[in-house]
């Protein structure tokens, strides 16, 4: 008689085991750790750009510059890690072991381990990437990939439940949407606005058409490439005020900071800070209830962003750096920005396309 109890608590317990089908439990402080580590990982990304711009670092895949980098993502990793085991050995299954949206996130882990070390095996064959190269190389590009997948857990995992549309709400997507467009334009630096625009002040060179290249693609790409993802944010959410300020100045600060000469080509950084206050007013409302709204302020963002980067050029060509002002006739320091709204009304197409008609449905 003494069995039966015992047996009978064997049972129940093993009924309280999770079934296959189960997955954890949405966890919002995983969440917050998560954005927080990767952002240090996206931080630790910039430092060694800075590095590298500032002639800080030599030809060694050892070097200080990697340590936040890497330790953050080894803080990433090792969660991850551990809390997949943990859940697995409590009865999870291992493809189903961590909370929506962060399978990914741990496959991404494993990658970006098997490509830094394929990144070393590419040092020791093909030698050391210089400037531009890096940014093209492919681990590192693998490298970007797989730290995507980390970086993109909080969203993944926010999106699939029903988080409220505030800032203590959505704080941890926020700041995993900042790093994740952050990384989009570090390896787009080239096409950037950043202190690397000086070069279209001061006098006008002979040959100058690479240079107005360089100038068109960075103002027409950067604002954009923000545009695109507050778009993709907006398809989900309702915006809380001064989320999209939030990204666009935050990014502006570390693009302009990873090529920064001066103190005063931080001044940039106003006409992210405009744009993003501009695309708060015009997106406070639910977006998916007002395309003409979508459609002004998704032409009004990048437009505002450029031209307020090309008079703040202006200014700190002719005051602080003392090469002149900007050497652009207005057929190309306006005709940039004209094209980069229009770049930004076509995204707003892609992201929220024309409801069909009811014939059509």
């Amino acid at each position: 008689m003494s069995t039966a109890p015992a047996v009978k608590s064997q049972l129940h317990s093993a009924d309280e085991r999770p079934r296959q089908t189960d997955i954890p439990a949405d966890n919002l402080r995983l969440d917050w750790w998560m954005a927080i580590v990767t952002c240090l990982m996206v931080f630790g990304l910039f430092i060694d750009g800075w590095a590298h711009n500032h002639g800080r670092v030599d030809n060694t895949f050892f070097t200080p510059w990697h340590a936040i980098l890497y330790s953050a993502y080894g803080v990433a990793a090792l969660t991850l890690i551990v809390l997949h085991f943990r859940n697995v050995s409590m009865g999870y299954h291992w493809t189903r072991a961590l909370p929506r949206g962060y399978m990914p996130a741990l496959f991404g882990a494993f990658a970006f381990a098997l490509a830094g070390m394929g990144d070393m095996l590419w040092h020791e064959t093909f030698g050391f990437e210089e400037s531009l190269e890096s940014l093209l190389s492919p681990t590192h590009l693998l490298l970007a990939a797989s730290g995507l997948l980390i970086n993109t857990g909080p969203i993944r995992a926010l999106w699939r439940r029903n988080a409220e549309h505030s800032w203590r709400g959505l704080f941890p997507a926020i700041l995993a949407i900042t790093a994740v467009a952050s990384v989009f334009t570090f390896f787009m630096i080239y096409a950037a606005v950043s202190s690397n625009l000086r070069a279209l002040t001061g006098i006008r060179p002979e040959s100058h058409t690479l240079t107005d290249i360089f100038g068109v693609q960075a103002l027409v790409m950067h604002g954009n490439i923000l545009l695109g993802v507050v778009l993709f944010f907006s398809r989900r959410w309702r915006l809380p005020f001064g989320s999209v300020a939030f990204i666009f100045t935050i990014n502006a600060i570390l693009m302009i900071w990873v090529d920064v000469v001066h103190t005063a080509d931080f001044l940039l950084a106003f006409s992210a800070a405009f744009a993003g206050l501009l695309g708060d007013l015009l997106l406070r409302q639910r977006t998916n209830g007002a395309p003409a709204r979508i459609r002004l302020a998704s032409c009004l963002l990048p437009f505002a962003y450029s031209l307020g980067a090309v008079l703040i050029l202006h200014v700190l060509g002719a005051t602080v750096w003392g090469l002149g002002g900007l050497w652009w006739e207005i057929h190309m320091w306006l005709g940039a920005p004209i094209l980069a709204g229009a770049f930004g009304y076509g995204l707003s197409l892609l992201a929220h396309p024309p409801a069909f008609p009811k014939s059509a449905a």
